[in-house]
């Protein structure tokens, strides 16, 4: 039993944990201050238990520079070799641990890149996931002797949720055998809810601070926690229900009991939830789903999830609405809530889906998500969501369980226009592109804030386009995406956020034009993405790692990144005061340089540094030696407050409809 609700109030019972902690409500990644009060932290861990190797996946390369490659067009735009390849595997002990029935995964390739790929890579080619199968806890530790006090963490079972040493996802095991004499715990289903492995100590040793030195070569996590233990029932609100003898245990408050006396009826009725899709919409069309209220699905976090592209994602196919291959499904003014997965799944073919004026909160997964089929690099025979509207959503408290949760998210999809929505209060990102699919996709009119609460490395727009895809049945794209434009929205990239829009691994063909960013780095565009255009945004710096109004790196020849009419604001004296920007390019290269033009920057100091190559250049200097650089953009100090609050009231002001 995962899940248990009260009726009247509407409440999410907690199984019993340790240590203690209010699920819904508490954060516990490294974003988060209180983090260590509602989790342990990752040094108290003598070791994940690493599995044995297993049989290596099978995987496909295909190198798509070449002229005679399978897929019948060519793709070399990318500075990042491996973005001009498809790369992908299945089978094996990939298999074993995700659902890759349908559709293969990039981080089973053998050629997989992008940040920390190698770790990825190394498991592909010694046929060993860097996933635990168990924990052990040092001996006589505070913990060894809090679990011993346990009778057996697996008659619940138990459930370990720990997070991804870099917040990229949490996984959930359940406890399948507890050994009290070694102080381990080996585990059973789960593991598969990111889409890739951890690292190890001789990996990222940066990430784990307790890690030995040479030759240390545990498995690194971040904070983690345990559910589902009898002993730890000790909190009202907790429940805990042992599946060998068939007992439930809730513990309440005593106003709860006497609240169900003031109505008559002396009992509190539960609801265990049974059903984790309660609406399927499947192979049909022209249905309507309105004013409908959806709660108290069950939890989905220990299936087995799939790896829908080359995003860090993995994603459980099933939600409470479940639509595939559907066409004129509309979903409106209904009410979602407290559903222990998914809110909306748009899967396969579907066509002019209308999700719209709808409310999701306190959901354990993601809100809305949409997630199309191709046969490896070919998804020119349509079975992908496209033209998706979603207009006018609230979407608030999400990923109470699996923190890697957006309100929206798409993988293989296109043609979605995202508008006029408020997206607040989750661990991740808002909008997530895991894919360039096709593009063509418009993020307007909305406002984003309380993203990546409890995690970071992420904006509260992110994207990734690590894998090429062929989408266009005409053929007249090739691998080539539409833009993708996000217009006219404010963002807030406050707790763990780097950027409003943070474009990692291979992002491409994005217009990120006429948006109010606050608390945000400015245009980031990480290696190997090209042909995208950062104009005429409003940002409000407050440094994250020193990015500040740009950061971009190299690009093929005619592919040029464009900067352009921006008004750039570094409001505080952090990470090289007055530096603006930073391109890989070589300034002298005018074939490879970011187009740089018409940019406002205001800085502390009055001054402005720019590094493109290896040279650091005021903005006077760089204007002077490097015509057409910078041409027309200017530098002046900080304002004041009252000054800056009327920038940003001008341009959300020209936001409006003449």
């Amino acid at each position: 039993m995962a899940g248990l609700f009260g009726v009247s109030p509407h409440v999410r019972f907690q199984r019993a944990r340790w240590p203690n902690g209010d699920t819904e409500r508490d954060q516990w990644g490294y974003a988060s201050p209180k983090s260590g009060h509602v989790s342990v932290k990752a040094a108290r861990i003598k070791a994940w238990i690493k599995p044995k190797a297993g049989l290596k996946p099978k995987t496909v390369l295909v190198d798509l520079r070449k002229k005679d490659n399978p897929s019948g067009f060519v793709k070399k735009d990318s500075a990042m070799k491996a973005y001009n390849r498809y790369s992908s595997g299945s089978g094996g002990m990939c298999s074993d641990m995700w659902d890759l029935s349908e559709q293969s995964s990039y981080w089973c390739g053998n050629a997989s890149a992008g940040g920390w790929a190698e770790v990825d890579q190394r498991c592909v080619a010694r046929g060993q996931l860097e996933l635990p199968v168990g924990l052990a806890l040092y001996e006589n530790s505070s913990e060894a002797r809090r679990m011993r006090s346990w009778s057996d963490a697996a008659a619940g079972p138990a459930v370990v949720h720990a997070w991804h040493s870099q917040s990229w996802f949490t996984n959930m095991w359940s406890v399948k055998s507890h050994d009290r004499e070694t102080d381990e715990l080996w585990f059973g289903a789960g593991g598969s809810q990111g889409g890739r492995s951890w690292c190890a100590c001789d990996e990222c040793a940066y990430a784990g601070q307790w890690c030995r030195g040479e030759g240390d070569t545990r498995l690194i996590s971040g904070t983690w926690y345990v559910e589902n233990v009898a002993e730890e029932l000790d909190v009202p609100g907790e429940f805990y229900f042992d599946r060998k003898t068939r007992t439930l245990q809730l513990l309440l408050n005593t106003s709860d009991v006497e609240d169900a006396r003031a109505r008559g009826t002396g009992r509190l009725t539960l609801v265990v939830p049974v059903l984790q899709t309660l609406v399927s919409i499947h192979n049909v069309s022209n249905v309507t789903l309105e004013g409908i209220g959806l709660r108290d699905a069950r939890a989905t976090y220990l299936e087995r999830y799939g790896v829908p592209s080359g995003g860090d994602w993995a994603l459980y196919k099933g939600a409470a609405v479940m639509v595939e291959d559907a066409e004129s499904v509309r979903i409106s003014r209904c009410n979602f809530v407290r559903l222990d997965g998914n809110g909306v799944l748009l899967y396969g073919r579907v066509r002019k889906a209308i999700l719209e004026e709808n409310e999701f909160a306190w959901l354990g997964e993601s809100a809305m998500a949409a997630w199309g089929r191709t046969r490896e690099w070919d998804g020119r025979d349509g079975r992908q969501p496209r033209g998706t509207v979603v207009r006018r959503n609230v979407v608030r408290e999400i990923g109470i369980y699996e923190k890697q949760a957006s309100a929206w998210f798409q993988a293989k999809a296109c043609g979605t226009r995202l508008e006029d929505n408020l997206f607040f209060n989750m661990p991740r990102a808002a909008i997530n592109f895991n894919d360039g699919f096709g593009g063509d996709n418009v993020v307007t009119g909305n406002l984003l804030f309380n993203t990546c609460r409890e995690s970071g490395d992420h904006g509260a727009i992110n994207t990734w386009d690590r894998m090429p895809f062929l989408w266009d049945e005409s053929g007249e794209h090739g691998f080539d995406a539409l833009p993708t434009r996000i217009a006219e929205n404010l963002i807030f990239a406050n707790y763990g956020a780097s950027q409003a829009v943070d474009n990692d691994d291979g992002s491409s063909y994005y217009h990120i034009e006429d948006n109010v960013m606050f608390n945000s780095e400015g245009f980031k565009m990480d290696y190997g993405g090209h042909d995208s255009v950062f104009r005429g945004n409003l940002v409000v710096v407050y440094p994250y790692d020193g990015q500040n109004c740009f950061n971009v790196a190299d690009f093929r020849h005619g592919h040029a990144h464009h900067f352009e009419n921006n008004t750039c604001i570094l409001t505080q004296d952090f990470h090289a005061v007055d530096k603006v920007g930073h391109a890989t390019g070589p300034c002298d290269d005018p074939s490879s340089r970011l187009v740089l033009r018409n940019n406002h920057y205001y800085t502390p100091t009055g001054n402005a540094t720019i590094v493109c190559g290896s040279e650091h250049l005021s903005l006077p200097d760089l204007q002077a030696q490097y015509p057409g650089l910078e041409a027309r953009s200017t530098v002046e100090a900080v304002p004041p407050s009252s000054d800056i609050l009327a920038m940003l009231c001008s341009k959300l002001r020209s936001f409006a409809p003449q």
